[in-house]
């Protein structure tokens, strides 16, 4: 039965620690003032903006082995005029913990030039993830190679990644920077966190905080020498918080590389001009379209174990040994619920 007592003690503590009633406890302790929040000129640019993203879905859950649907790609903006969606992977991946490497190497050196990669054991359990970032930086790769100098290429997600994939990262961001290319990485999502005792959102108590202190206008924060949890920090670049419209309730996680720190101001202005579209107040609205365009939908995922029940039932498996196989015992044990219940 649930404790109520106990949920009562959780909310306590969310109203006290997680809930800002004001400024000055989370200046005390980041070492963020006013001064530190940067208002933003929102410009528009000539070039042209790419969008890179990716998505992954689990077909088939052996425990053991998985089968996942991971499809990456970027978009193509000039202004606010969409050109075209570009699908660079659309296939299924087989992660066996033991049988990984081939579909990792072909990759690693066909793209990057790197030999191959072994996982920690810690690692294993996040073949998919990792290769679905493998196949989000083949696509990002080939943003840049696509782009002309000037351009503005936007990543959904951190460079301030794990060990397994950043010898890739260093050549993408290196042949970002040969390119001259703004490369710009921005998190839906962030495990950024401060607080002396506990730890706390960072994102979204320095996005009340900036509304507070720089209401109705776009501003970025740098977190350089603040008392902030910024993560491993094994890449060359600096992380800022931005709010993009000064209308939105939402900040980011912005990562900017070290080859354009010259020009931060400037291209927090192009992205903030490209970020007031009325579907995603406060987004870059390239980032928001690749998202739709490349998500794979639950719909996508269940259709494609249909489609290799039905290739395994061609190839002579009697259906008893198709659903034994396919079935998770937690749906066996809702419908077995359900016949109660009726």
């Amino acid at each position: 039965m649930l404790n109520n007592g106990n949920l009562l003690s959780v909310a306590k503590h969310i109203n006290e620690q997680f809930v800002l009633s004001g400024v000055d406890r989370y200046s005390s302790e980041t070492g963020i003032c006013k001064a530190d929040f940067i208002a933003i000129e929102p410009t528009d640019f000539d070039g042209d903006i790419y969008a890179i993203d990716g998505s992954n879905i689990v077909v088939c859950d052996w425990s053991v082995v998985h089968l996942n649907r991971i499809r990456a790609g970027y978009v193509t903006y000039n202004g606010r005029n969409w050109q075209r969606t570009v699908i660079t992977h659309d296939d299924v991946f087989w992660a066996d913990p033991r049988d990984y490497a081939e579909h990792f190497d072909h990759y690693l050196k066909g793209f990057f030039g790197l030999n191959g990669i072994t996982f920690k054991e810690s690692d294993l359990d996040r073949l998919s993830s990792y290769f679905r970032e493998l196949q989000e930086y083949v696509a990002l790769s080939d943003a840049i190679n696509e782009a002309q100098p000037g351009d503005l290429i936007l990543y959904d997600g951190a460079f301030d990644i794990f060990e397994p994939l950043r010898d890739v990262l260093k050549q993408i961001l290196r042949s970002a920077e040969e390119k001259r290319v703004d490369l710009i990485g921005i998190s839906k999502s962030s495990s950024l966190s401060w607080g002396n005792k506990i730890s706390l959102p960072f994102v979204k108590h320095t996005s009340f905080v900036g509304s507070q202190l720089m209401p109705n206008v776009p501003w970025y924060l740098s977190l350089q020498n603040k008392n902030v949890d910024c993560g491993p920090g094994k890449w060359d670049g600096e992380t800022f918080v931005v709010r993009f419209d000064g209308q939105s309730s939402h900040a980011f996680r912005v990562d900017v590389p070290s080859y354009i720190s010259d020009r931060i101001s400037a291209i927090m202005g192009k992205l903030a001009a490209y970020s007031c579209s009325a579907e995603c107040l406060g987004y870059p609205h390239a980032l928001f379209r690749v998202h739709r365009d490349i998500r794979i939908t639950k719909d996508e995922g269940h259709f494609l174990q249909l489609k290799l029940m039905n290739l395994l039932g061609e190839m002579g498996v009697k259906e008893s040994k198709i659903m034994m196989l396919m079935e998770d015992y937690h749906d066996v044990l809702e419908m077995r619920h359900g016949d109660m219940e009726a």
